[in-house]
């Protein structure tokens, strides 16, 4: 798999000590981290890291990056849409490196490569049998339903709602998203 490569690439710089991705629900997808962190403490340190992105996002300017400096190591958390990347490093590691790598990481995390790291983690189940078409009336009905078969009701559109822009409004970004 090729995030493996990418995830050898963050684990490469000089004093990172592990990576982990995780869902925004809190599962476990990727865990590269050093032994020593038994998954107990992802049970209760991922519930954790995930109310405090709720937390800030419903009470601050929503950020997808936070660093806790401790006295010897650091933590860092960068978020996508989907997935949080955790990374665990010495105090003395490279903190631009490790951004720079871990953007490129969070890049590589495609819709599809994210349900297959689903599916291999156990978290999801199977995609489910779409139900079997209603079955179609023949033209050789009585007589009497003849013209409800005729006139068949006709399937409803989507409307399609104008994005800002095209509403003659500006639309503000910040890290890649309208606000």
């Amino acid at each position: 798999m090729m995030l493996n490569k990418v995830f050898d690439n963050v684990l490469d710089i000089p004093g990172v000590d592990g990576v982990c991705l995780f869902n925004t629900m809190g599962k476990v997808l990727i865990n590269r981290m050093p032994s020593f962190m038994s998954p107990e403490v992802f049970e209760d340190g991922l519930r954790r890291i995930t109310a405090l992105y709720d937390t800030m996002d419903e009470n601050f300017l929503p950020c997808d990056d936070y660093l806790l400096r401790f006295e010897e190591k650091w933590v860092l958390f960068r978020r996508s849409d989907q997935v949080v990347l955790l990374v665990l490093a010495a105090d003395k590691a490279n903190f631009m490196s490790t951004r720079m790598v871990t953007n490129m990481a969070l890049k590589h995390i495609t819709p599809t490569l994210l349900e297959e790291l689903t599916l291999a983690a156990g978290l999801a189940k199977a995609p489910a049998v779409a139900p079997a078409p209603a079955p179609v009336v023949a033209a050789v009905a009585a007589p009497a339903i003849q013209p409800a078969i005729k006139e068949a009701p006709k399937a409803i559109e989507p409307v399609a709602e104008k994005a800002p822009a095209e509403a003659g409004k500006i639309v503000r970004m910040f890290r890649g998203r309208p606000y």
